[in-house]
């Protein structure tokens, strides 16, 4: 069965000049959206999760450069037939008129930041349904009203007149999430949008983008550090490392299955009701300084299994399963044979114990 592309990104390579020299901060990038599919870009802070998409976005800084690759969005015009927009080779402004809000937005971590301080909310909204539509201000005001009742919030037409210093950090991410779904896009972008928020009300903006996804039929890339809301969300996983996935699979072969040793890491360092002692696991070391040249596998020097091999080729993606690849050399027929660590297998098994509990 042929699959249903929205958004897919080709090798995709981005620098940064800075005043310390260039920064080669995304390293030959490759994955796919399929559509209602949600996929979760997730690593660590610096690892290039933001960049990929803000790149798709047509919103890179000005100091990027693209050296190589392409992003290809796939725009539906009926059941059967969409139209591709190579973005990467369009204008900013082009980008910003036809795709952003239309067919691609994206919610960020900050709702403070998204917002406009001298603006009420309904007028927040309104602006982007009056760019896109040609319809009255009333008719887009009714549209603001329903968004913001769309999401959850009580009593909407008060909050329509109210300013985001008025409203608690949940309803404000609320509201950035109505103004993302104003012109009804195909394709989501939720930038760590809980990562300002308490845990109780990152679990309800978490159910909330489900059910938006479910009801809209929505596509959505998630992005995010914390792996505890990947499994919430998630279909399909890429792990970034270092400006390069190094495992891609869907979300029950990276949680049950996973086989990059900083994947292993990653879920080991997930806080559960299992855990014992005072500290959790924290991977060794730090990311690479990418300033310089990337010598073998990037995460070789914070991996207490890495190969001699490790420090000299960068290794390619092996192939576990059709929807399961890894960038390490230990899945090469070659390497010794490296088991993951034992208190992460008992985790997975009680995570696995918990999924079927509750019916995941």
């Amino acid at each position: 069965m042929e699959k249903d592309i929205i958004l897919s990104v080709k090798d995709l390579s981005i620098s940064f000049k800075t005043t310390a020299g260039l920064v080669n901060a995304i390293r030959g990038v490759n994955f796919d959206v399929e559509r209602g599919q949600t996929v979760a870009i997730v690593g660590e802070s610096g690892s290039g999760k933001s960049v990929t998409t803000k790149a798709a976005m047509g919103i890179l800084a000005k100091n990027a450069i693209v050296n190589s690759g392409s992003i290809t969005y796939y725009a539906r015009l009926d059941k059967n037939d969409s139209v591709p927009y190579e973005i990467l080779s369009m204008k900013t402004a082009d980008v910003r008129k036809s795709i952003n809000g239309r067919h691609i937005a994206m919610v960020f971590q900050d709702p403070m930041t998204s917002l406009d301080p001298t603006m009420s909310i309904g007028k927040q909204i309104t602006e982007a349904i009056l760019c896109h539509y040609k319809i009255s201000k009333d008719e887009a005001m009714n549209k603001a009203l329903y968004l913001l009742e769309e999401v959850g919030i009580n009593d909407a037409k008060k909050r329509l007149k109210n300013y985001p210093h008025q409203l608690s950090g949940g309803m404000r991410q609320r509201v950035v999430i109505a103004i993302a779904l104003a012109c009804d896009p195909e394709l989501l972008i939720c930038d760590e949008p809980t990562t300002a928020l308490d845990v109780t009300i990152q679990a309800k903006i978490l159910d909330l983008i489900k059910k938006l996804q479910r009801e809209r039929n929505l596509s959505v890339i998630f992005i995010t550090h914390n792996m505890g809301v990947v499994a919430k969300v998630a279909d399909y996983i890429n792990v970034m490392y270092a400006g390069k996935i190094v495992e891609r699979g869907t979300a029950d072969e990276i949680f049950f299955d996973p086989r990059h040793p900083y994947t292993w890491g990653l879920l080991s360092a997930m806080p559960d009701l299992q855990t014992s002692g005072d500290r959790l696991y924290t991977i060794p070391g730090s990311p690479p300084n990418l300033l310089h040249k990337v010598d073998g596998d990037p995460f070789a020097p914070r991996n207490k299994f890495a190969l001699n091999i490790d420090s000299k080729v960068e290794p390619p993606m092996f192939k576990v399963s059709e929807s399961h690849e890894a960038a390490t050399w230990l899945l090469d027929s070659r390497s010794p044979k490296v088991e993951m660590p034992e208190s992460l297998k008992i985790r997975i098994e009680n995570m696995k114990k918990e999924a079927e509990k509750y019916g995941k």
